[in-house]
């Protein structure tokens, strides 16, 4: 059972004790024999500042040692024996199974680092289920440590997820997100690490090849492209020259457009803007980052 309650407009989260690991098991050097779970790589991801929840592990203290009052005895001499004896300390059988506590699934809460992120964003992502928030984080993950970007974990991404978290290999960027309102005037946010940093009007797709509402990860990205495709009423197009482009669910994409005004549905499911304004939103949406339509 999860237990959530909020605090001081944090969200905090307690991993149930004893969860099971499933899956497959990996052996290679300091990692060998750590079973994967997705408890185990939401508090990995989250350790190493790639999803927008910080792990917090429970501190188990220790019992007070009980205080007690010597009395005075008297004990006759005792002649003791030059020869000292050492026991040994019994070998360990099984060392592969020793790992790190920082590879090991704890109890613990999470917390929202970044409290101020849209609430259609944070309620996305809940620990230990399978969700777009992780899958974003684990293809940012994957486009740091130059792995085929995929959302998906597999053996080499797994193996290189344990050494980076016994190196302390944090991610080396802020926390993006896009958060795009199709209310009118329909706008673009950018959040980095939970602070509104860019904005802009954008046009997002009209009725009848309307933009995909929900989270999504960027998975493509272009400095240029030649856009061509099919029209509602049957005509075909071809837009060469189309700049900062970044795709984010199918067709649809965040991208530079020349139009004579902005703000309300003039697309075919992407989200545009003006050329210069994509110019600056571009470098802040690498593969991974995730971009909420609402």
């Amino acid at each position: 059972m999860i237990v959530s309650s909020a605090v001081a407009g944090l969200l905090l989260m307690n991993v149930p004790a004893g969860a099971s690991s499933v899956g497959r098991n990996t052996s290679a050097g300091s990692v060998a024999n750590v079973p994967y779970s997705l408890l185990l790589e939401d508090q990995l991801l989250a350790t190493l500042h790639y999803l927008p929840v910080a792990f917090v592990p429970t501190v188990n203290r220790p019992k007070p040692v009980p205080t007690t009052t010597s009395v005075p005895t008297t004990t006759a001499p005792t002649t003791t024996s030059s020869t000292t004896t050492t026991t040994k300390a019994p070998a360990l059988k099984h060392r592969a199974l020793v790992r790190p506590l920082a590879l090991t699934l704890r109890k613990g809460r999470y917390v929202w680092r970044f409290p101020n992120l849209p609430a259609a964003f944070r309620s996305q992502w809940r620990v230990g289920t399978s969700n777009i928030v992780l899958s974003g984080a684990l293809m940012r993950f994957q486009n740091v440590h130059n792995l085929p970007v995929t959302g998906s974990m597999d053996t080499p991404s797994w193996l290189t997820l344990l050494r980076a978290v016994l190196a302390r290999q944090y991610n080396p960027t802020s926390y993006n997100l896009v958060y795009v309102q199709e209310t009118l005037p329909q706008h673009l946010t950018l959040f980095q690490n939970g602070h509104r940093t860019f904005t802009t009007l954008v046009n997002t797709g009209i009725a009848v090849s309307p933009t995909q509402i929900g989270t999504h990860a960027v998975y493509l990205r272009y400095t240029t492209q030649t856009m061509a495709g099919t029209n509602p009423n049957g005509t075909h197009y071809s837009d060469p020259g189309i700049p900062w482009v970044s795709y984010f669910y199918g067709g649809d994409a965040l991208h530079g457009f020349i139009r004579s005004s902005y703000g309300w549905p003039q697309s075919l499911g992407c989200v545009e803007m003006p050329f210069i304004d994509a110019q600056t939103l571009w470098p802040q949406t690498p593969l991974g980052t995730l971009v909420t339509v609402q």
